[in-house]
């Protein structure tokens, strides 16, 4: 399997220059692009940052436009792929080789510098991080190399390995970051340049914030499978782990910001693709991307003041009375308008160039959805508190959501509690399923311009939010996308091993 890619070797002021060699994408061992005396904290950063990217762009647009958040302009062909389901090897070909390459390969070497020079925190980091990057492949293209991968020459044509068993190493890389963490282990806490996670200025109590954020990661994984009655055994005992641990706190968002400014290549990712130039002006990707009609309508059924920060007020709206207006999904449903008769994302996601957009965090973990995460695990009783515990997190996540966004946690009590809405008030959502939903949808919306690869999981695994549209393309059958093809790389390189799939009825294993 011979690819190109970036490794990230050196300076974090390098990372946006490091140049690519002819290489396999899942060796880290004879990388003539990294010299010998690096360490892991000149490497990490770039890892990390490479994290970022993928998801806070390319899976973030993906996952929005699949969940009706996000709509192709009429007048724009930028998304054809993504709205008529004409996915093909190519189209995330990049992104997979980003991960294994940029990512896995990257905290993979900082794991194996770190063992050697016994700085456990780092390796913690790795640990967690690859878990991290594991569950991107797996939920988005099922059954991936993992036993096999990051071998160097002994893994040039890796194995693909069950979804499932992957879930199960993940999990175990998991517990063994945790295992690693020294929150008090003073010198060996990584740097504020090197964790551009939790670092930042108070590098002493970064370590218990990566402790609080792989206890979340873990609460993801294990409810990503916990629908399957096969998995039960192994969701018990991983909940069983978690009981007393803590989780993000509120305001505690994982992102990554290397230092993201105004200038081309060195801002926020999604900033960076569907934002402004660096004299402030819209970029094309910016015109094309616009509201889908279904989030729109969602928001303003629910009387959600989220929505003037989740959209921009559509400047020449067809209908004058109208302030936010989403295109419909697909390529010929929509009327034959021009982009500015719908409106654009919204500040609380893409602020503008002069209110400082380029140098926004890119998001892997948001605090609302740790909360609401937390709420589905005490309102199933994997969490002991029940369902006043559950209420808790379910409006704490709403709250949170709001503070994302710019706004204010008094704003989302007056939403929730003046709400008669069982999507939106917990006390209306009077049974346990209703009450699901509830998390879910809300989750949904908390995701909305943030994370749209798990808002496209969790639509997968429970089939909420309801009714989301499928676009116009007869070939899907009326379905949505279950994952995404194989890249072509890989049927080129490792053709044999590479699984054969349906995307559109070939599920994988937590799917609904």
């Amino acid at each position: 399997m011979k690819i190109k890619y970036i490794k990230g070797i050196a300076m974090l002021s390098l990372m946006f220059a490091v140049t690519g060699c002819e290489k396999n994408f899942l060796d880290i061992n004879s990388n003539p692009n990294i010299p010998t005396t690096t360490t892991p904290e000149l490497v990490l950063p770039a890892a990390l940052t490479n994290t970022g990217a993928a998801v806070n762009n390319n899976l973030n647009v993906l996952g929005n436009l699949l969940t009706g958040n996000w709509g192709q302009s009429p007048d724009f062909l930028f998304y054809q792929p993504q709205e008529t389901y004409q996915l093909t090897p190519n189209t995330y070909d990049a992104v997979w080789t980003s991960i294994y390459a940029g990512g896995l390969n990257d905290y993979k070497y900082v794991e194996n510098q770190a063992i050697t020079t016994g700085k456990k925190n780092a390796i913690a980091i790795s640990k967690i991080m690859q878990a991290y990057n594991f569950q991107l492949l797996v939920d988005t293209w099922g059954d991936i190399p993992f036993s096999d991968a990051l071998k160097g020459a002994a893994g040039t044509t890796p194995k693909y390995d069950k979804a499932e068993d992957v879930y199960d190493g993940i999990l175990a890389m998991i517990d063994a970051g945790i295992a690693s963490i020294n929150t008090a282990a003073g010198a060996d806490n990584p740097s504020a340049s090197s964790d551009i996670m939790f670092g930042g200025s108070n590098v002493t109590t970064a370590m218990a914030k990566w402790l609080r954020f792989a206890n979340t990661l873990k609460l993801r994984v294990l409810l990503r499978q916990s629908l399957i009655p096969s998995r039960a055994t192994k969701v018990a005992a991983g909940f069983a782990s978690l009981a007393g641990q803590s989780f993000l706190n509120a305001g505690e968002n994982a992102g990554v910001n290397p230092g993201y400014i105004n200038q081309a290549g060195k801002y926020n990712p999604l900033y960076g693709q569907i934002g402004f130039n660096v004299a402030g002006a819209e970029t094309s990707n910016y015109q094309a991307t616009r509201a889908n009609k279904y989030a729109v309508d969602f928001l303003l059924a629910n009387a959600d003041p989220r929505i003037s920060l989740l959209y921009r007020a559509a400047v020449k709206p067809v209908d004058p009375l109208a302030t936010y207006v989403g295109v419909y999904p697909g390529t010929t449903a929509t009327p034959t308008t021009k982009k500015d008769n719908y409106s654009a994302v919204g500040a609380g996601v893409l602020p503008s160039s002069a209110n400082s957009g380029f140098s926004k965090s890119a998001y892997l973990l948001t605090a609302a959805e740790g909360f609401f995460l937390q709420a589905e695990a005490y309102l199933k009783g994997y969490l002991p508190g029940g369902a006043a515990a559950a209420q808790t997190a379910y409006q704490t996540g709403i709250e949170e959501s709001f503070k994302l966004l710019g706004s204010t946690a008094a704003a989302a009590n007056t939403y929730y509690t003046s709400s008669t809405q069982p999507l939106v008030n917990w006390v209306a959502a009077t049974t346990a399923g209703s009450q699901f939903e509830a998390i879910i949808t809300q989750k949904w919306i908390a995701n909305n311009g943030f994370n749209g690869n798990e808002a496209w999981a969790e639509y997968r695994r429970t089939g909420f939010p309801t009714n989301i549209p499928i676009g116009l393309n007869n070939s899907s059958g009326g379905k949505l996308p279950l994952r995404m093809p194989y890249p072509q790389n890989e049927m080129s390189t490792n053709g044999p091993n590479v699984p054969v799939i349906n995307i559109f009825t070939d599920k994988i294993f937590w799917e609904k």
